[in-house]
């Protein structure tokens, strides 16, 4: 093979090389969830697209999911709220709600709370907190990325009313606040997940769903 035949076939790899890495980028990029900028302060008042949210039954809250992105700031903060459902004062012992605390999922129902390993800035993860109050045994599961990394039996308070019923910030002003970026959420009617599952990038609406914001178009104040 003389030297122009060798040129003329090295060009040709370096073309299929560079058409693979691009192909492959785009893949992997277009698998990514698509979420909206968060900065610290901005919140969701869930009363808009869910305006009942206070009055909120049992059987209408048995998944609550998220696809989220925290930034550096979030993971060093101590405590950045992303969904709080509680009375005025801010109860554990009255509340449903996840945050982030030192970079780790933490996820409370009415007093039990269930913790992740730390989460990674500027990383999408899927968290869901299944509550399953139909059994004799009621449970609560906490999932990261479709795996189950702790659960626990639940005393179930309902309470009667939710006082404060928002996501990202901090009702309370003591800057538990979240920045990052926030992808889909969806609350559900049914557990939706019990055993080890492929993480969603995207959450749509079936007839299971009872409240489903578009991570691309969140309603954020």
């Amino acid at each position: 093979m003389n030297d122009s035949a060798i040129f003329s076939l090295r060009c040709r790899q370096y073309i299929l090389l560079t058409f693979l890495y691009f192909t492959l980028n785009s893949i992997a990029t277009a698998a990514e969830p698509i979420g909206t900028r968060i900065e610290p302060g901005s919140h969701i008042g869930l009363e808009k697209p869910w305006p009942n949210v206070r009055k909120a039954l049992k059987s209408e809250i048995a998944t609550i999911e998220v696809l989220v992105c925290p930034d550096q700031a979030t993971i060093e903060r101590p405590r950045s709220f992303i969904i709080t459902l509680s009375n005025s004062r801010g109860s554990d012992s009255a509340g449903l709600g996840l945050t982030i605390k030192q970079a780790c999922v933490v996820s409370n129902v009415f007093g039990t709370r269930l913790r992740s390993m730390p989460l990674n800035a500027d990383e999408w993860t899927h968290v869901a907190l299944t509550v399953n109050t139909k059994t004799i045994n009621k449970r609560a599961r906490l999932w990261i990325n479709g795996k189950l990394v702790q659960e626990s039996l639940i005393l179930e308070h309902w309470p009667g009313s939710f006082a404060v019923t928002r996501m990202l910030s901090d009702k309370w002003n003591q800057g538990r606040v979240f920045s990052g970026k926030i992808g889909d959420v969806r609350i559900s009617k049914t557990v939706r997940y019990t055993k080890p599952f492929e993480p969603p990038t995207s959450l749509p609406e079936d007839k299971q769903t009872t409240l489903r914001l578009d991570g691309r178009r969140l309603p954020l104040e």
